[in-house]
């Protein structure tokens, strides 16, 4: 476990009960895609976790990153991305033209 915590990545590697080895690449290709599918200038609410990777690699401004400080705007985006759909898009609305939300599997 210690290793795969040390050496973050944003390709997975798994492997399903029959032993096939899958890859997953789901986190580049949505970073990705916001590169190459939204204006140059927008702004990518998401979760603070992945600010600096969306920085980075789709090279889009974030509402949030790891280094945002401001308690008040951390709370406001937990607010924003777990009230009701209505609630929460009269306030984004206000601060992103992107929304990012992973869905995982079950």
């Amino acid at each position: 476990m210690s290793t795969g915590l040390s050496n973050p990545s944003i390709i997975l590697k798994g492997q399903k009960q029959s032993g096939e080895i899958v890859v997953v690449d789901d986190y580049r290709e949505a970073y990705w895609w916001l590169r190459d599918n939204t204006p140059e200038d927008s702004r990518i609410m998401a979760w603070w976790d992945y600010g600096y990777q969306i920085t980075a690699i789709a090279n889009r401004t974030t509402i949030a990153d790891g280094n945002t400080w401001n308690h008040e705007h951390i709370a406001l985006l937990g607010k924003i991305l777990t009230t009701d759909e209505e609630e929460g898009y009269e306030i984004a609305r206000h601060l992103a033209d992107y929304v990012l939300v992973w869905g995982g599997g079950g």
